[in-house]
């Protein structure tokens, strides 16, 4: 691998992200300018965020983690969450955009007309976003490790960077650094793919893909919790809500499944072939970086480190830009404050935010297990009320309240 050319992408890379940060924060007015982008979010812009949003470190990471432990039916967690955008652009999404409201918190005060049923709701779901946020630091940490580069200055620069050019430009500046994101690592996977030496691997890939143990594998919690989260997740609803048209969504959220199950496939082939070759990853590095580093040449292992980079990020801004809109809407936005005050004060809580993640980052260890236990806590408790409001005619508060206690 080339240390120096990787060093050099990265540079690149975090200018841009600051640049693209500052351009983004230029005529942003009001929370829904900074959180929401006017409601102007086109098809092509949708499609590439709403793949980059779930294209992070569990997806790609953790799966091929998992994949080297159990085999191929790891493919179940990606497929949850493909299927939860089909669920988005075959109608869920458009009604989610037809309702005009900026959370999905905000529901139960709309529908349920509950603003305490509001808090609980937005609350759970501050919760749930910021352990995938921590994940993502997770994931970020062990991406550092395969890099054998130990000092905490460089991921906290890293994180750093992450946190300014999302509380510079909101959205904005996440839905543009995620195109960004979305294509390279696309561009990426498949040039690793493709760059496998298979002329040193003595088994087939019959038997690469025959591998699955399916004991004591938690499969169902894996593609049901993903696939229902997607109903009540805050990064997905947000950027429904900031879509042009609810239209839009259909075809940019299907896209997206399918470019996302592609691109974990490829992640996990790597984890089951790293398996069946005897590859190891030392300490807390990731297999996936190892296989590709053992299977691939050195230029097609930097620019996979560089994409594996990228991945975590556009999944780590999402996530802090969703916690800070949750934040502001749902609780500190006030109609005696003035709209330029409410951007500076939805920001601070983004940095706020931010910071915080990077502190427990250091307290967990394990990317999946951290991603499914925020999946478990918001789906038991906010899906069924929330698909309740939605497809029900009259729905009732009371039974709202009860579901979520029974959650």
């Amino acid at each position: 691998m080339n240390i120096p050319f990787f060093l050099v992408i990265i540079a690149l890379l975090g200018g841009i992200y600051i640049w693209i940060g500052k351009r983004s924060s230029k005529n942003v007015e009001t929370n829904d300018d900074y959180f929401l982008m006017g409601r102007g979010l086109g098809a092509f812009q949708l499609s590439l965020t709403l793949l980059a949003t779930q294209l992070g470190g569990g997806v790609l990471l953790g799966a091929a983690q998992e994949a080297y432990q159990k085999g191929w039916i790891v493919i179940f967690y990606p497929l949850g969450a493909t299927l939860g955008l089909f669920a988005l652009g075959i109608g869920f999404g458009g009604k989610l955009r037809k309702l005009n409201i900026s959370t999905i918190a905000e529901i139960f005060e709309k529908i349920y007309k509950s603003r305490h049923q509001r808090s609980i709701a937005s609350g759970l779901s501050i919760l749930a976003l910021f352990l995938i946020l921590v994940a993502q630091g997770i994931a970020a940490q062990k991406f550092f490790i395969a890099m054998n580069i130990q000092s905490p200055i460089i991921f906290i620069l890293f994180w750093a960077i992450l946190i300014a050019y999302t509380v510079m430009g909101g959205l904005k500046a996440v839905v543009n650094t995620d195109i960004l994101q979305a294509v390279f690592i696309l561009i990426t996977l498949g040039l690793a793919f493709f760059s496998i030496n298979f002329s040193n691997i003595t088994i087939s890939n019959h038997q690469v893909f025959q591998s699955m143990e399916s004991s004591r594998v938690p499969w169902i919690t894996w593609l049901f919790m993903p696939l229902l989260f997607m109903f009540i997740e805050q990064d997905m609803g947000q950027r429904c809500f900031a879509a042009k048209k609810p239209k839009v969504i259909s075809f940019s959220a299907i896209s997206a499944g399918i470019l996302l199950l592609v691109s974990a496939s490829i992640a996990i082939y790597f984890g089951v072939l790293a398996k069946k070759l005897g590859i190891q990853a030392l300490g807390n590095a990731s297999i996936l970086i190892e296989s590709v580093k053992a299977l691939t040449n050195p230029f097609v292992t930097t620019l996979f480190m560089a994409a594996i980079f990228m991945a975590v990020i556009s999944t780590a801004d999402s996530l802090l830009c969703s916690i800070g809109s949750n934040l502001s809407y749902d609780f500190l936005v006030s109609k005696k404050i003035s709209a330029k005050k409410q951007v500076w004060i939805s920001k601070m809580l983004t940095l706020i935010t931010g910071l915080g993640s990077l502190c427990l980052v250091y307290i967990f260890d394990n990317v999946v297990t951290m991603l499914m236990l925020a999946y478990e806590l918001s789906v038991c408790i906010l899906f069924v009320p929330i698909i309740a409001a939605l497809l029900s005619k009259n729905p009732s508060r009371l039974g709202a309240y009860l579901s979520m206690a029974s959650g």
